[in-house]
């Protein structure tokens, strides 16, 4: 095992062309210098190459070399994040089978994100070949060394330091901070042994994958700062290990989904800047469909309770009525003095509503013979 570790100094200038003149190179450690100019194409010489780590020069430009996944298939790792590499991602990179780890963050890439990433079969069917990744210790006659592998990576929104056995474990790929457009490929699905996947800040544009569930090891996916559509797929809830999530500033609709671990992710900001999605954690952002419900049990509910008191009412005349007559009749019919004084009180009305009648009568016909 042949390394270069030259990381975390103050190097500057180019790579030079003839680190490529070291055929039997397995790790390339560079990163977090101030280094300029392309990845010289000498490199395609080093087949053997495991690891790549170019991350953090700021200053390393130029199209991404289309030789990496054809001359030097082996990669492992592959960490160029805060560059300022442009072009688009080569299909050639499809062809790098055994790849772990992939970061591209922070760049000026553009174009679509590859829909043959299936093809890493790590990610596809977890292998378990961490040749390249992790403690290595070479010994030969007298001599003896120990190298430890690490990296610097971005997960769950926090960067930290990995190292040797916890680095062979992760499974991640982050593209976040280019320029890239297009849809998310749904074969990134099949990618169901990815632990981190983070596409935020690009210009994405349709909507997220419907079967995006199916990747099942999932514990990480931002897909904030784009321009997705449509709703969040509710497979999204059946990702038991999601500790991480943000689907914030997009253009996203409807409902989110519940269930399982999504509970769990209470913050709301996970889903802000997305104005037309509704329901719990945005807990006062109700769904249409929740405000109609509502209305409609409100309603029932003022109907049902008229309901009952017009059936009491109508219960209460039923009831009432008769009785008040009752007690009337027996009033008045059980004792002389009061029936007498009852029947004269009648014969008086109902003399003076026949001499209205009279009148009126009579004061109708005045009327027509004056009008002739």
């Amino acid at each position: 095992m042949l390394a270069v570790d030259l990381a975390n100094n103050n190097l500057h200038g180019k790579i030079p062309t003839t680190i490529g003149l070291s055929t039997s190179l397995n790790i390339l450690k560079l990163e977090n210098n101030n280094l300029h100019g392309e990845i010289p194409e000498s490199l395609q010489n080093c087949s053997l190459l495991r690891s790549i780590d170019l991350s953090g020069n700021r200053f390393l430009n130029g199209d991404l070399p289309s030789w990496i996944g054809v001359a030097v298939s082996e990669l492992r790792l592959l960490n160029l994040r805060s560059n300022n590499f442009s072009g688009t991602i080569p299909r050639q990179w499809c062809n790098l089978h055994f790849l772990r780890i992939f970061d591209l963050s922070n760049n000026r890439l553009f174009g679509e994100v590859p829909s043959c990433l299936y093809n890493w079969t790590s990610f596809v069917h977890g292998d378990n070949d961490y040749r390249g990744l992790g403690f290595y210790h070479y010994s030969k006659g007298v001599f003896s060394y120990a190298y430890e592998e690490n990296t610097r990576l971005v997960m769950k929104g926090i960067e930290s330091e990995y190292y040797n056995n916890i680095v062979k474990l992760v499974l991640t790929i982050d593209l976040s901070r280019n320029k890239l457009s297009g849809q998310i490929p749904n074969e990134i699905t099949k990618l169901i042994h990815l632990v981190t996947l983070n596409l935020s800040w690009n210009s994405l544009v349709g909507t997220i994958p419907r079967n995006i569930g199916a990747i099942r090891s999932l514990q990480t996916l931002d897909l904030s700062h784009n321009h997705l559509i449509g709703r969040i797929p509710d497979s999204l809830a059946s990702l038991s290990f999601l500790t991480h999530l943000n689907m914030s500033f997009n253009n996203l609709t409807g409902r989110i989904p519940t269930g399982n671990q999504l509970q769990t992710l209470e913050d709301p900001s996970i889903y802000e800047g997305n104005p037309h999605l509704c329901g719990p954690p945005l807990i006062q952002i109700n769904c249409p469909s929740d405000e109609s419900s509502t209305n409609l049990l409100t309603s029932t509910s003022e109907e049902e309770e008229n309901g009952s008191e017009m059936v009491g009412f109508y219960i209460s005349m039923a009831i009432g009525f008769p009785f008040g007559i009752n007690i009337l009749f027996f009033t008045i019919f059980t004792n002389q003095a009061r029936r007498i004084f009852y029947l004269r009180i009648v014969d008086r009305v109902n003399y003076n509503i026949l001499q209205t009648i009279v009148f009126l009568i009579i004061g109708l016909r005045r009327m027509i013979i004056w009008r002739r």
